[in-house]
């Protein structure tokens, strides 16, 4: 009886460290300011992607996968999710999908917005899991 009670002493004490002890990335929205978009991020958004990806937008399909302007909105594990998409589909190509470039040739962003985008993403993720 005794090694139960003090298993269980253990394991709650284990739990009550872990809980003050692991970053919150899972639990919390990000604070009012604390996710912005900066001014030339928010530019290529709009240029390339804020059209289908946001809350007004008639693509369902796209609104589904992201909204850009919810993204705030989000508790941070999510909002670290879609930052990781971000950067992964636009250095791989797949954002601004085909359909929309064989539209739109005008707005499809350069190799410099492309990059920026990555660099961003991948930027505001490491702020993001630091706090």
């Amino acid at each position: 009886m005794k090694s139960k009670t003090t298993l269980f002493a253990l394991l709650a004490g284990l739990f009550l460290l872990a809980a003050f002890t692991l970053p919150e990335i899972n639990s919390s929205v990000p604070e009012e300011g604390e996710f912005e978009i900066p001014e030339n991020i928010n530019a290529i958004f709009e240029k390339s992607c804020f059209g289908c990806h946001n809350s007004e937008s008639d693509y369902q399909k796209a609104k589904d996968k992201m909204m850009i302007d919810k993204l705030g909105d989000l508790k941070k594990s999510k909002l670290v999710a879609k930052l990781n998409k971000i950067g992964k589909e636009v250095s791989e190509g797949e954002m601004p999908p085909e359909k929309f470039v064989a539209k739109y040739p005008d707005r499809v962003p350069t190799d410099a917005e492309r990059q920026a985008l990555v660099d961003w993403a991948k930027n505001a993720i490491k702020t993001l899991t630091k706090k």
